[in-house]
């Protein structure tokens, strides 16, 4: 059971990126139907009561080469060079991500200052307030990079393939994601809050954003221009 009214959270074992999307697609059919067994209804939307906390989809992502983890390494929080590279472009391009991650007028009721949701555009390994965690692990094939603003009403096969690209151009382009912020974000002053970018605040700025900044989709054709 997690914070919110009737909220419960259940993890996916991981998968490469097209299974897993298609892992996703049958854990709700799956969670819907056996509810409906019940006499009881489920749903993924964001937000679906205001006053507590909305739902997210944490993405947990790892990228292994030659049959091996290219995520661990000695940097911040034992990440790779390329971890943090990878970092970079998920923060950079986050708020282009909003139109695949956050697809729904919903979206951005969840993604609103408090209820612990992740609008800002920070990185840490020790708190859960921005939009980037690298959760804790002794094991260097467990060692992965979890973004946490997604949410259900994605598209699994966009959000996960936007994702991707998104940190693929941060190791392509050695984007330097800045310090982790290991403070608590929420109990930052406002005036130091105010200094830290955050994701988009509606759909309209989310298209516009994407619209703007979506030349990193477009390598190897995994994304078209139509399609955008």
């Amino acid at each position: 059971h997690e914070v919110a009214t009737s909220q419960h959270e259940l993890g996916l074992i991981f998968d490469s990126l097209v299974k897993q999307a298609d892992e996703l697609q049958k854990y709700k059919y799956i969670i819907h139907n056996v509810a409906q067994s019940y006499g009881r209804s489920a749903t993924f939307m964001p937000k679906p009561l205001k006053g507590d906390n909305g739902s997210g989809m944490h993405v947990n992502m790892s990228i292994w080469k030659d049959g091996k983890p290219i995520y661990a390494g000695d940097k911040y929080a034992d990440l790779s060079q390329e971890a943090l590279y990878f970092i970079g472009g998920i923060l950079t391009h986050a708020k282009a991500l909003n139109a695949f991650t956050n697809p729904s007028t919903n979206s951005y009721k969840r993604l609103v200052p408090g209820y612990e949701a992740p609008v800002l555009r920070a990185y840490s390994a020790r708190n859960r307030s921005g939009c980037v965690r690298i959760p804790w692990t002794e094991s260097p094939k467990a060692k992965r990079v979890e973004a946490r603003f997604p949410d259900p009403t994605a598209n699994p096969y966009l959000c996960f393939a936007a994702l991707l690209m998104a940190g693929l151009d941060g190791i392509t382009n050695k984007i330097d994601p800045g310090e982790a912020m290991d403070k608590n974000l929420y109990d930052l002053p406002a005036e130091e809050l105010a200094g830290i970018p955050t994701v988009c605040g509606s759909l309209r700025e989310a298209i516009t954003e994407l619209q703007a900044d979506h030349e990193f989709l477009l390598a190897g054709d995994v994304f078209t221009k139509d399609q955008i």
